[in-house]
């Protein structure tokens, strides 16, 4: 299998913890020449990340995480056992793709109305603040799903908060502990690093 990812890409990244958490034998590849102005190059959807099987082409990064899960069960389990945390693991998830990453790609637009996305932003971490447990991980001790999105969707924050000069995290206690907290997976150490030096080289460091 293949997975087309961009280092810099909360969506892909997402994936990419999984894969290194399942230890799959997975390539990662850059989108082919001519992407984004070919989208369609990617298949129906043409964005990143896709994951290429051996029957097909599966694009969206949390329908890519739920069938690994079910195509690969003897492999380390990102859902909890118990369908109550397995909910929060989905809200978690849900709340970064409907609420949390839609103002983050705004504000990536120099003509964005900063306000009204800084606000939304804000909105949203609220929400994830009053989610997030204790524990090591965003449900409970051990790395899910919830993780796989939520790291490399607060990088994009602090990345976003830096250039408009913000503190996006502060007070979000919750949300500040489990980004330190998060770091100490070894899944996610590596991911966050590979985003990191992707936004160096973006950047022209």
């Amino acid at each position: 299998m293949q997975l087309i990812s961009l280092p810099v890409s909360p969506f892909a990244a997402r994936v990419r913890i999984a894969l290194y958490a399942k230890e799959l034998d997975v390539t990662v590849v850059s989108p082919p020449a001519g992407w984004p102005l070919s989208r369609h190059s990617l298949g129906p959807i043409g964005r990143v990340p896709v994951l290429i099987c051996d029957d097909g082409v599966i694009p969206e990064s949390q329908v890519i995480l739920e069938y690994l899960e079910e195509a690969f069960p003897n492999t380390r389990p990102l859902l909890p056992q118990s369908l109550e945390e397995r909910a929060r693991v989905r809200l978690i998830s849900r709340i970064v793709d409907l609420y949390l990453m839609p103002p983050i790609v705004a504000l990536a637009n120099p003509n964005a109305r900063e306000t009204q996305h800084v606000h939304a932003m804000a909105d949203a971490l609220g929400v994830l603040d009053s989610q997030i447990g204790g524990g090591a991980c965003a449900v409970g001790e051990t790395l899910t799903l919830a993780d796989c999105a939520l790291a490399p969707a607060l990088f994009a924050v602090l990345v976003t908060g830096g250039r408009l000069g913000v503190s996006p995290l502060e007070g979000h206690a919750n949300l500040e502990r489990y980004a330190s907290r998060i770091e100490q997976q070894e899944e996610v150490e590596r991911v966050l690093l590979e985003m990191t030096e992707g936004l160096r080289r973006m950047e022209g460091g």
